[in-house]
């Protein structure tokens, strides 16, 4: 009963102090609203992959007859048994020649070799099948040319007669001196010119049979130069499949295989994978024990779902997990702000908890009356979040990488997954403040101004050890030290350093996560909660405003604690933001980059070793958007220290074509060496990964070969191309293997082209703003012996964002959101806590001026210092997440690339940060100005009434 009255009563409560728990709720139903929208933007991202690979299934099971020997009547039978089978919603009979026939054409007397597909009316080939010219049904030997693929097609026309003759062996001797063959004549007309797409061309082509997935551009090209012929199955191949039975053969020219379509609507949910996994797994167990009873034993069962749903299961799985871990800032936020605005409200219901304590209420019922409280706001805040996150759902689906194609993909298990994690937040923010404020004696809390806050001996180490911590993972990451780059190369053979290293190593990939945290956390608690030192800073630069200075820091003295939290909150924020901002940026700078590195310039064409170079870069200088070309010739060169891929170039046409870095050539700036090699012949821009032990005006004799032939040149070294190796990496005389390549003079190749095989490729620079896509085009359309063609343009079109960045963007909008909501509402209800103070201040004829001057320089005091601290904290955070990335590229003997990420901050960049700090400060500066107004307003009214 008491239980009962103390939960109804902290109903009542809530609905009382509207004020106070909208604080706590804002916050909540913020975290809960990036929670539920990153879970739907993921479940509608991974329904839609999954729907799109499904899609590209053109049969869910495959009954395959492995040299099955069919009759019409079995084929239909087997076909009538999977459709008996619950979950299976439709079959389909489909037989193909195992082999190519030759047929005559019928105006030019030629042979052309064709394979025959026999599919039944109702088929599924229908389904993306286009008639091009002829009839719109087949008829009993009748058949249909598919003219995307059949390079012969020109010479057919409709009611054209094709004579097959094939051969059907006989049975009882598989190897006679003599075949022993019977030959069956067929006479199809051709009834119409048709085009495939889609699932029809993978159920013609028999990919069926195979892994999901196929890239239609690539079945396409498969099915290229193979005359397809398509037949009536029922009208056609009923007879011929008969014909063969009949004669008994060892093994059947004619393939069939029937295919399976389950229901996937009731078979297949997204939400459960599992599920999904296991009813289809029951199905095809289903069929394969159906056609087993009834004697078709050689028959296999393919399940062409399984491999989707278990890649689809694991990947929803590692993305939510992923995201959630990207988020886990935001998430902390909400939870420490919760947990400040917490203390603050059950500090200002002191006065309420004595009276409650005097009239009975045990410590017990006062907790759970909090409990009860917190538990209604995480609920109401779970499902404001729900449908904000619905309303927001473009947004979510677009940051995770999905589309938005129709309703919102919502689970059943995040909305439970996200009402749980609203009421956890909420409890988890109120549990501590609670169960200390339930702890108070009656008479302690009848005390209106006492601050509630526990203090124990153990709490005085905790700030220490998280600031050392801390502060040990900032150091490592301003210096750029990345532990595990600098041993994974030459692990040390004792046991007891590995077990150290190995602790070492541990410690810090966990502090890259928790590091800068538990730094902002131990700082802001020692030299702002514990110390004085900040308040006589706080005290010093307010002096210029004389006495308005000295009272207003008196809070700032008194509440140390509740400043602290404060600091801490804004300081990770601003850290956070930094740092999530500063790696996305740094990411997007180095993607196009890298696709420069690896085409070469705007664009690159590969030719053949055969080809007119000079012919084909005239036609492509001819192009009116390209700005100009040049010409690398590729080939081998061997060394004493080992072989290396070596490009001759024009020196000077390269370089104002080609994509470079400065920071690619060591030794000598890039156009430095490259005019060295314009001016030399026998000169050479070195791999450095070839040799450390060369340096530039060294020689180096490079044999080029071809069948076995060595050319030796002595060159000299003007340069190198490469990255320089870190110190401590490789052990000492350890040399490394080739990673990229070298340069020499166009002069030497023209010298040894007789003697070496090059291939030669033409990169391409563009004017600016010109379309790459459309110059690319062209170049493709020219007669000319291209190979292929690369385009920056077309990369960057299929270059896929990194989703956990676009996460953890979004997350800093969250985060520098709920962090202002917390600010704004801390300073709300600490303000609210001051009323009589302020009250008294209006009273003795403070002006609204004086009075936001005091309130404002308290609290502007711990927000500029907060916001310096975490700024300072994010750009470091920044340059070691960099330096950690190159160092990792750097680590093994073949490096990732050769492009560096690099500490970038765009004018994007820059504006969302500004953003950042302008709206932390508003959070502070609004606040104070409509409390000082609403107080002297409210005292003017007083005096009015008077």
């Amino acid at each position: 009963m008491a239980r009962g009255l103390a939960v109804i009563y902290g109903f009542k409560r809530v609905v009382r102090s509207w004020k106070l728990f909208v604080a706590l709720l804002l916050g909540v139903v913020l975290a809960s609203t990036f929670f539920a929208g990153i879970n739907i933007g993921a479940d509608t991202a991974a329904k839609q992959t999954l729907d799109q690979q499904l899609s590209e299934v053109p049969a869910d099971v495959v009954l395959a007859g492995w040299g099955m020997v069919w009759s019409s009547d079995t084929a239909s039978e087997v076909a009538n048994l999977v459709s008996s089978v619950e979950g299976v919603a439709e079959t389909e009979v489909i037989s193909r020649t195992d082999e190519w026939w030759g047929m005559q054409l019928p105006d030019t007397n030629e042979t052309a070799y064709f394979e025959v597909v026999g599919v039944s009316e109702d088929s599924h080939v229908y389904d993306d099948l286009t008639m091009k010219e002829g009839a719109l049904s087949l008829g009993a030997n009748e058949t249909y040319v598919w003219v995307d693929a059949s390079p012969d097609v020109g010479d057919l026309k409709i009611g054209d007669v094709l004579q097959a003759n094939f051969s059907v062996p006989l049975g009882g001797d598989f190897e006679p001196r003599e075949p022993q063959v019977k030959w069956i004549t067929l006479n199809l007309t051709v009834a119409g010119l048709v085009e495939l797409d889609n699932k029809a061309i993978r159920i013609v082509l028999g990919n069926y049979l195979y892994g999901g997935g196929y890239v239609i551009v690539s079945e396409r090209a498969d099915a290229l130069g193979r005359n397809i012929l398509i037949a009536d199955w029922n009208k056609t191949f009923a007879g011929l499949l008969d014909a063969i039975y009949a004669v008994s053969p060892p093994y059947s020219p004619i393939k069939t295989d029937i295919l399976a379509y389950l229901d996937r609507k009731s078979l297949i949910s997204p939400w459960d994978p599992d599920g999904s996994i296991t009813r289809i797994e029951d199905v095809v167990s289903q069929i394969q024990n159906e056609v087993s009873s009834h004697g078709f034993y050689s028959l296999e069962v393919i399940n062409r779902l399984e491999g989707i749903l278990y890649n689809f299961r694991n990947a929803s799985t590692f993305m939510t997990f992923g995201f959630l871990v990207t988020a886990l800032p935001v998430f902390f936020v909400a939870w420490y702000m919760g947990t400040t605005v917490s203390d603050v409200s059950l500090n200002l219901r002191r006065r309420e908890i004595g009276l409650l304590l005097t009239k009975g209420f045990s410590g017990g019922q006062l907790l759970r009356m909090f409990l009860a409280e917190a538990t209604l706001i995480g609920l109401m805040g779970g499902v404001i979040g729900i449908g904000l996150s619905l309303l927001l759902n473009p947004f979510f689906v677009m940051v995770t990488g999905g589309e938005l194609t129709g309703a919102p993909a919502i689970g059943p298990y995040t909305i439970v997954f996200a009402l749980i994690f609203s009421v956890g937040v909420t409890f988890l923010s109120v549990f501590q403040p609670a169960k200390r404020a339930s702890k108070l004696a009656a008479v302690d809390a009848l005390r209106e101004y006492r601050y509630v806050e526990e203090v124990k001996p153990h709490k005085k180490r905790e700030p220490w050890v998280a600031f050392i911590l801390g502060a040990y993972k900032l150091v490592v990451l301003f210096l750029g030290i990345n532990p595990l780059a600098l041993t994974m190369v030459r692990p040390p053979s004792n046991v007891l350093l590995m077990i150290l290293l190995v602790t070492w190593i541990a410690t810090d990939y966990v502090l890259n996560f928790v590091g800068p945290i538990l730094f902002f956390w131990g700082f802001t608690k020692i030299f702002i909660g514990r110390s004085l030192k900040f308040q006589e800073l706080v005290t010093k630069a307010a002096k210029f405003l004389g006495d308005l200075g000295s009272l207003a820091t008196r809070n700032v003295q008194r509440n140390p604690a509740r400043a602290a939290s404060i600091a801490f909150l804004i300081a990770l924020i601003i850290g956070y933001s930094f740092q999530a901002v500063g790696a996305f940026a740094s990411a997007q700078d180095r993607m196009p980059r890298e696709i420069f590195f690896n085409v070469g310039a705007d664009i690159s064409v590969s030719l053949a070793p055969t080809a007119n170079v000079s012919k084909t870069m005239s036609e492509i200088g001819g192009i009116s958007d390209v700005l100009s070309t040049t010409v690398e010739y590729s080939f081998f060169g061997g060394s004493s220290w080992g072989g290396t891929e070596i490009k001759a170039v024009n020196p000077e046409t390269w370089l104002n074509t080609a994509y470079y870095e400065d920071e690619w050539f060591i030794g000598n700036t890039v156009r430095d060496a490259f005019q060295s090699m314009s001016l030399d012949n026998d000169t050479i821009v070195l791999d450095r990964g070839l040799t450390p032990d060369l340096n530039v005006g060294d020689s180096i004799v490079v044999h080029l070969f071809q069948n076995g032939f060595a050319e030796p040149c002595t060159l000299r070294i003007v340069g190198f191309f490469g990255t320089e190796q870190p110190q401590g990496l490789l052990p000492t005389g350890e040399r490394r293997s080739v990673r990229y390549w070298s340069y020499v003079s166009e002069g030497l190749y023209n010298q040894v082209s007789n003697n070496v095989s090059a291939y030669p490729k033409i990169l391409v620079k563009l004017k600016a703003g010109t379309n790459g896509e459309v110059v690319a085009d062209q170049i493709r359309q020219l007669d000319s012996d291209i190979y292929s063609v690369s385009s920056v343009a077309e990369r960057l079109e299929e270059q896929q964002a990194d989703v956990t960045l676009s996460v953890q963007r979004l997350g800093v909008a969250f985060a520098i959101i709920v962090a202002s909501v917390g600010t704004a509402l801390v300073t709300l209800v600490s303000l609210t806590e001051r009323s009589k103070e302020v009250s008294l201040m209006s009273v003795r004829g403070l002006s609204f001026k004086q009075l936001a001057t005091v309130l404002l320089t308290d609290n502007l005091a711990v927000v500029l210092f907060a916001m310096l601290l975490g700024a300072v904290g994010g750009l470091i955070i920044v340059r070691g997440t960099v330096a950690t990335n190159n160092s990792m590229a750097m680590a093994g003997s073949v490096p990732t690339s050769i492009v560096a990420y690099r500490v970038v901050f765009p004018i994007d960049s820059l504006l969302i940060l500004l953003a950042c700090l302008v709206l932390v400060f508003a959070s502070t500066i609004i606040p104070v100005i409509v409390m000082a107004k609403r107080y002297v307003s409210r005292l003017e009214r007083m005096v009015r009434e008077a």
